[in-house]
């Protein structure tokens, strides 16, 4: 046997499975987190656990304690302590934190009001062509929706070389289709409309496209994804890597973990598989 996926309570309670099934340290296998833990008990983690290869060698038998009374046990042999496991690498999907144990804090959500000027950064004529380009496309596919300008929604400000941006918020009924599977139908028509709205302004402005506050509430996933995982690097001293990325969610993850005492971030990759890994600071 040289991979088993294993569903368990926790990340670590399935791992911990896995090993033993396979009768490997955790240095000798590579894991993928299919699925982490949810918020509800019934919502339980899938990894898949692979040997490395023909050098893994198992662990004695008579190295391995006996599981505790009530824990849960798959496969063969008695289970692999904690403190046996190696240095070894995770993966695990970016868009799944588990919220089990203590609740994380509250952050509280920026006002979404509708903005009328800020002489700063763009012109009210800018933010009318580009709520107008908005609602021409959206006419063009047949939906009945709100167009209004907000100001920034994320808890991370605009830096200095940023462009003049363009905060525009789409409000209606049923607008999932505009979202579509982890945003890519909101990002194709926010090219859309950048791509127009540069061809009718005099100076090159950056539009932010959102669809009932989805991007806000993406953002507050990622920041908790980040810091939770940042908890497990710092912890384990073990290096994760998140899923694939487009480029302002990786921007989100490197920004939470910038002033990390322990970890570090780098992304890796190319095009749409490029990717964050959270590793310990040296």
């Amino acid at each position: 046997m040289t991979s088993v996926e294993i569903q368990a309570y926790s990340v670590d309670e399935a791992v911990r499975l896995a090993l033993e099934q396979l009768e490997l340290g955790e240095a000798d296998v590579d894991i993928e987190i299919l699925s982490d833990a949810g918020p509800d008990e019934g919502d339980e983690a899938l990894v898949r656990v692979t040997a490395r290869g023909m050098a893994s060698q198992p662990i004695p038998r008579d190295a391995r304690s006996a599981p505790a009374a009530g824990q849960r046990t798959a496969g063969r042999g008695p289970s692999a302590g904690r403190d046996r496991r190696q240095p070894g690498t995770r993966r695990v999907p970016g868009d799944r934190p588990s919220s089990r144990g203590a609740p994380p804090p509250e952050r509280p959500r920026p006002p979404r009001i509708e903005r009328t000027r800020d002489v700063d950064r763009v012109d009210e004529a800018e933010e009318k062509i580009a709520k107008e380009i908005v609602r021409e496309l959206l006419t063009h596919m047949g939906i009945e929706a709100d167009v209004v300008a907000v100001d920034n929604p994320s808890t991370m400000a605009l830096d200095p070389e940023d462009p003049p941006t363009i905060f525009i918020d789409v409000l209606g009924q049923d607008l999932g289709m505009l979202i579509g599977r982890r945003g890519d139908h909101l990002s194709q028509l926010q090219y859309l409309v950048n791509l127009i709205a540069n061809r009718r302004l005099e100076n090159w402005t950056r539009v932010v496209v959102d669809v009932e506050g989805y991007r806000t509430r993406r953002e507050e996933s990622l920041i908790g994804l980040a810091e939770r995982i940042g908890r497990q690097v710092a912890r384990s001293r073990r290096p994760i890597v998140l899923e694939p990325m487009p480029p302002n969610e990786r921007r989100i993850v490197h920004l939470t973990l910038r002033s990390h005492p322990a970890v570090t971030t780098e992304s890796s990759g190319e095009g749409n598989m490029r990717r964050v890994t959270v590793q310990p600071r040296a």
